[in-house]
């Protein structure tokens, strides 16, 4: 009686500040997910991170359910970060209380209690004596990016979240902001160990394999417990041989030389197309979230020197943007590696620019600026100065960590090199990968050596299978159009995305998802694909010239 009047309570008061399209969800998930009371207090969980990335939770629906019911175990979600203040925690209390977003939609299909990490006392003093034994041995920032802690390697997770928290292109180690990240991150580690001990937890489903957030998944994966990524393009499978997600681009080659060779000669052609659309400037093709292209029609004077020297090309990452996405790297971060080129460009007698993606985040080009104050023989160059320019001018090699001009402008038949053995275009042959550092070094004052020789087919390869072959419509039937229709891919983070699923959902559907989850769960595989979904028409395989 007193939960069925809370209830009407906690809807009245969420109710002005809840989206139409949020409590529609709701209610549709409450129809088709429908967990019995026995079901909400098993003893095994499974935990599903909270966000308020609104598309995700149309996938969580689903997986959380699955995972349930294979595992017999409840769903319970959690938060990433601890509350760092009494008000952010009672904001948090109130909000899971009233059933505001994001623990409205949780709630809808199934997830019951949620955890946030909050440290006992004896905790903070375990993290406090871990921070003080693994703060002293860090004598350079390759320790911090190899730091293990019980054996669990999470020095890329500590790196990248205090890179992104507070936006800073490197680390300096005695800096308060540094000290304070590390902190943090070793008491997530802490309250993860302990929950993990104390807690019979069959799967966890996390949002990013980077970060913070990924500190659950390194201590399950330990322990043996499959972690999983899901979203509504993609879905993987975590263990010790596959600690990233995205990471599939190592087998392409083998697995592009098994298809038919009928699937073969089309993705083939289908991936020139799709290239050459990419090539004439338009904006977001096979790449949603970009908004700009960086081959439109050339608009500046000439921007290389005219000088018979080699021509190079840095073309600059986002600083704060997690740089150990698929792993470790040459180097530790986007600005070591910029100092290292800067180092070598004061040893060379080439013409060196740089230049910053048209979609650059704030702060970035400010870093750049002062990179080529440092190091005068740099020169940078517009922001949205088209690549066909720079090509037709001259530029001679390229040079990215893991960056898309390394399938870009090999396809227009200039050599890339990239900085990194963790790069997606690793199992094909058309850059140049360097091994190590002293390989990148004699690589650059060796450029006349340079062993590449560019075949575009195995372009295109690499192209299809990254971009065609693996469908994004896991969850919808067309999910680019269903970003077109929404105005653009940062509108699926918002309750619009309910009302476009739930417009679309089918009882039909809904059974082939459950049934798609579940092949895949228990195939026990690390990418969601093909072989879990219903049979596809072999002309769904490589699909029509868009």
């Amino acid at each position: 009686m007193f939960n069925n009047v809370w209830q009407k309570v906690a809807a009245l008061l969420r109710a002005p500040i809840s989206s139409l399209g949020l409590r529609r969800f709701e209610e549709h998930n409450r129809r088709v997910f429908v967990r019995s009371p026995a079901e909400t207090r098993r003893h095994p969980e499974v935990l599903i991170e909270v966000n308020n990335m609104h598309s995700a939770h149309i996938a969580y629906s689903y997986l959380a359910n699955v995972l349930g019911e294979l595992h017999g175990a409840r769903v319970v979600g959690y938060v990433v970060q601890a509350n760092r203040s009494r008000k952010e925690a009672f904001k948090a209390w109130a909000k899971r209380t009233i059933g505001y977003a994001p623990y409205g939609a949780y709630r809808s299909f199934g997830t019951g209690q949620v955890v946030t990490p909050v440290l006992t006392r004896a905790q903070k003093a375990r993290a406090r004596r871990l921070f003080a034994h693994v703060y002293d041995g860090i004598a350079s920032k390759t320790d911090i990016e190899a730091m293990r802690v019980s054996g669990i390697w999470i020095g890329d997770l500590v790196y990248d979240a205090y890179l992104r928290e507070y936006a800073r292109p490197t680390i300096i180690k005695a800096s308060v902001e540094f000290v304070t990240s590390l902190r943090h991150s070793l008491e997530l580690f802490v309250f993860w160990q302990d929950y993990l001990d104390a807690h019979d937890v069959r799967a966890i489903n996390v949002s990013h394999t980077v970060y913070g957030n990924a500190i659950p998944l390194r201590i399950a994966v330990a322990r043996g417990i499959p972690v999983y990524q899901v979203n509504l393009t993609h879905c993987y499978r975590l263990d010790a041989e596959h600690l990233f997600a995205y990471g599939d681009f190592t087998t392409f080659r083998e697995r592009f030389a098994a298809l038919p060779e009928a699937v073969r000669d089309a993705g083939l052609a289908e991936a020139q197309r799709r290239i050459e659309r990419r090539f004439r400037g338009e904006v977001a093709v096979d790449m949603a979230y970009s908004t700009k292209s960086a081959f439109r029609a050339p608009s500046h004077p000439r921007l290389l020197s005219e000088s018979p020297r080699k021509k190079i090309l840095i073309a600059a990452h986002c600083f704060f943007d997690s740089p150990h996405s698929y792993g470790n790297n040459l180097f530790p971060d986007f600005h070591e590696w910029l100092d290292f080129l800067g180092q070598i460009s004061e040893r060379t007698d080439y013409d060196w620019y740089i230049k910053t993606h048209p979609d650059f985040l704030p702060g970035s080009k400010e870093i750049v600026e002062a990179f080529v104050s440092k190091y005068p023989k740099l020169t940078m160059l517009p922001s949205d100065a088209s690549h066909h320019q720079l090509i037709a001018e001259g530029i001679d090699v390229v040079l990215t960590v893991y960056g898309t001009v390394g399938f870009e402008y090999a396809a227009l038949g200039v050599p890339v090199i990239n900085a990194s053995m963790n790069n997606p275009h690793i199992a094909f042959d058309f850059n140049v990968h360097a091994r190590d550092v002293e390989h990148y070094r004699q690589l650059l004052l060796q450029l006349d050596k340079l062993p590449l020789v560019i075949d575009r087919q195995e372009v295109l390869a690499y192209y299809f299978m990254a971009f065609i072959h693996h469908t994004p419509n896991l969850f919808f039937s067309d999910y680019d159009g269903t970003i077109r229709c929404l105005g653009g891919y940062p509108k699926q983070f918002t309750p619009a995305i309910y009302d476009v699923w739930l417009d679309q959902w089918t009882l039909e559907q809904h059974e082939a998802l459950l049934a798609a989850l579940v092949t895949f769960v228990e195939s026990e595989q690390y990418r969601m694909d093909e072989r879990h979904l219903p049979p596809r028409a072999a002309a769904d395989v490589v699909p029509a010239p868009a």
